[in-house]
């Protein structure tokens, strides 16, 4: 006969009835006569479809031996694990609706999302990032058409990067500028480099491209994106973002070039949306276009002329000289470099100054979440 115990597993008294069953070699029919109920309903207990009374856990103990208190704990606790365990698989599908698509703990982390107890908090949160009625976020496997996947870690990068950019939107609200005026823009890409070599320059030239009506600012990248800028238009003016994922000057200042480009050339009709890796080759005429705009404007082309001749000795002097001679800064000049081939990577690295302790902190989106 069946012992009263604990089970490790969720056991209900469907499950010991059965057993007693077969030790003594009863059948089920034998069963609803010995209790004076009906075979349906002794069903109903052997699957555990129906709740033990105190008169029916009375009869199974005249039954089978067990106290009447045992059959009475037997199905509450196996009613109890069921209600917990239904509750526990409705959380575990909310979280995986969200994992899936969105990397939480990472965003938590960045301060755009807050920590939360409950799932429901967390559901709440997933909405209003998302501006969405529910917690649905089906409608991002359509893949982001404004960015190339990288071949590495492509599995969930088309929703990390959707919810980048996402966020990207929700950051240029914090930005607001005057109106775009274009003549403005198209100036300041003229005369670009001469604030590649200002101390400062980055500062000021901040300035200027606000004073044009374009909102800059720094959203860090998320993992599996890859992301270096982007180029939008959010509430009819341009919007430029720097990820700061190379964290060196000659990269802001080719980064901020590219998408500059974006701005002038493919955002003019107010639409569009461009999300660039600066390490892959771009393919498709719109990012042709914005690289071969970005290289004029970083004088890549007299940069590379001025040095050719002493490719095999291009030396810090030499960079300098050339930085001088054309009016560019000496990362840019080593970046255009490196980024062309004409030295390696390896080389000059005392050019590659880190360059967000040059932006003021205004223009991180994340330092503001953080300081409210």
């Amino acid at each position: 006969m069946a012992k009263e115990i604990k089970p490790f597993i969720n056991i209900g008294p469907g499950h010991i009835i059965k057993e007693d069953l077969e030790a003594l070699n009863w059948t089920q029919w034998d069963l609803a006569e010995i209790i004076g109920m009906s075979e349906k309903t002794v069903g109903k207990i052997l699957n555990n479809k129906t709740l033990i009374t105190f008169e029916t856990a009375r009869l199974l103990s005249k039954a089978f031996g067990q106290s009447t208190r045992f059959w009475m704990n037997l199905d509450a606790k196996y009613r109890l694990w069921e209600h917990e365990e239904n509750s526990r698989e409705k959380t575990a599908e909310k979280l995986a609706g969200v994992y899936k698509y969105m990397p939480v703990k990472e965003m938590i982390k960045k301060g755009w999302l807050s920590y939360y107890l409950r799932t429901d908090d967390l559901i709440e949160q997933v909405k209003s990032f998302w501006n969405i009625p529910d917690s649905n976020l089906s409608f991002m496997n359509k893949p982001a058409t404004c960015f190339r996947k990288s071949d590495a870690f492509s599995c969930y990068e088309q929703y990390y990067i959707q919810t980048w950019f996402q966020m990207a939107k929700k950051g240029a609200s914090f930005f607001k500028t005057g109106t775009y005026i274009k003549s403005r823009l198209e100036n300041l890409s003229y005369n670009y480099t001469q604030y590649t070599q200002k101390t400062d320059g980055i500062e000021i030239f901040l300035k200027e491209l606000e004073s044009a009506g374009v909102s800059f600012f720094i959203l860090s990248r998320l993992r599996k994106t890859y992301l270096d800028g982007a180029a939008f238009v959010h509430e009819g003016r341009p919007v430029v973002v720097y990820t700061a994922r190379h964290d060196r000057v000659d990269n802001f200042w080719f980064t901020l070039a590219h998408e500059i480009a974006h701005v002038l050339l493919h955002l003019s009709d107010g639409k569009g949306e461009y999300l660039d890796n600066m390490d892959q080759e771009r393919s498709g005429m719109k990012e042709e276009q914005a690289d071969a705009f970005a290289l004029k404007m970083i004088k890549a082309k007299e940069i590379i002329d001025y040095c050719s001749p002493f490719k095999q000795h291009i030396s810090v002097a030499r960079v300098r000289q050339c930085a001088q001679y054309l009016e560019v800064g000496e990362a840019l000049v080593v970046g255009v470099l490196q980024y062309c081939g004409v030295v390696p990577y390896r080389n000059l690295n005392r050019f590659k100054t880190k360059v967000s302790p040059l932006i003021p902190e205004r223009y991180f989106v994340e330092r503001r979440l953080v300081n409210g």
